[in-house]
């Protein structure tokens, strides 16, 4: 057999691996490979400074205008929303055309203006106020299913809703960079899509964790995903995490059989 025929066999025999028998093995919290990543992360980036936090409205309303808009957008048309209006009621009262001009800058503002309208709108109906504060008293399960029956909310918002504002709920908060680091580390599968994503590294997430561990591990995978593993060309070889990372290896592989 050719070597460049072993080095596919191996290479499909790899990504079978990764995708399959990861989730048949059962994984105690030392072996677990969501905590060894956070701990390296923590050795290379070091613990996250502490942020403000935002009551769930302002969160959630952050957390929509956020939707594929970098931060450096995304705060800035977030403050003029927040100095406009002294009570989110007021964005509420506006039509979705006039929400839409307020946030022209973000990436999609009209998908997001009508998610605003109908959200706000929503949670008035449903509480008689905009008030989100009582999700504090409910399991995360449920207070993330109260939340993903409004338009346009769905498991990132839910959870950066219930993690990083005031309630500060235990669940994990997963963006687009966090991701696609999960995918290429092998944490998931690497076809697993957006919301399947959540739900398993929410299941992942070791045991002792709190909602302070599982806001610090989303700041970290967001850094690295955003400096480090980026979409386009990935800086692999200054990642900190490359020696227990699937897409490296497979890298390697690919390398190894083009040679």
């Amino acid at each position: 057999m050719s070597r460049a025929a072993q080095t596919h066999i191996a290479y499909v025999l790899f990504l079978f691996l990764n995708q399959h028998m990861q989730w048949t093995l059962p994984f105690a919290n030392d072996l677990n490979p969501m905590l060894r990543a956070h701990q390296q992360l923590l050795e290379a980036f070091g613990l996250p400074a502490a942020t403000h936090r935002l009551d769930p409205v302002s969160q959630l309303v952050l957390a929509m205008i956020s939707t594929r808009t970098k931060a450096d957008i995304a705060l800035p048309v977030f403050m003029t929303l927040a100095n406009r209006f002294a009570q989110w009621q007021g964005l509420a009262r506006l039509e979705k055309q006039d929400i839409q001009q307020l946030i022209a800058e973000t990436t999609f503002p009209e998908t997001v203006a009508d998610r605003l309208f109908q959200t706000l709108r929503g949670i008035q109906d449903k509480c008689g106020t905009l008030d989100l504060t009582f999700l504090g008293t409910r399991p995360v399960i449920s207070a993330q299913a109260w939340l993903e029956k409004l338009h346009g909310v769905g498991p990132k918002t839910s959870a950066a809703t219930l993690n990083l504002s005031t309630l500060h709920m235990r669940v994990l908060v997963v963006d687009t960079a966090h991701h696609r680091v999960a995918r290429r580390l092998g944490l998931i599968p690497l076809q697993t899509g957006f919301q399947r994503t959540t739900r398993l590294l929410n299941r992942l997430m070791p045991d002792a964790w709190t909602a302070d561990e599982a806001e610090i591990h989303h700041i970290l995978m967001q850094m690295l995903g955003q400096q480090i593993c980026t979409h386009n060309l990935p800086k692999c070889d200054l990642c900190p995490l490359r020696k227990i990372c699937v897409f490296f290896k497979l890298q390697a592989v690919k390398a190894e059989g083009a040679s």
